[in-house]
């Protein structure tokens, strides 16, 4: 599964919501510049034949929804970042990111964390 940015950007507003009209979408939406409504529902038809989102009529409109988890989206926009930039490799990755300015010591020791738990859940030393 692969998702542009505005389709990303309207997954999280759906997981967030649970439900929205293209209305409710396009007010939560934090694209700059905003979309036009009829962009909005473009974007969500296109997302519905992609089998990522479904709707149920409300009144004469239609409320979406995700068909898709936040983590099953997740695992597979990482997994194709890891195959086209990393060369398949989650620790290039981890490294990339280790080298980055966005890891702060907080951050360190979480990381930390997460994979002494990661690693004790498959009864490995980590």
């Amino acid at each position: 599964m692969k998702l542009s940015g505005r389709q990303l950007a309207v997954m999280r507003v759906l997981w967030e919501l649970g439900e929205a009209t293209v209305a409710e979408v396009q007010d939560c939406l934090d694209i700059d510049p905003p979309l036009a409504y009829s962009t909005v529902a473009t974007v969500l038809s296109r997302m519905e034949r992609k089998g990522l989102i479904g709707h149920h009529a409300v009144d004469r409109q239609y409320v979406y929804h995700p068909l898709v988890s936040k983590d099953a989206a997740g695992q597979s926009i990482i997994g194709d970042l890891v195959d086209r930039v990393f060369g398949g490799s989650p620790a290039e990755l981890v490294n990339h990111l280790l080298d980055s300015d966005q890891v702060d010591k907080r951050e360190l020791e979480r990381i930390k964390r997460l994979v002494n738990e990661h690693a004790a859940k498959k009864g490995r030393k980590p």
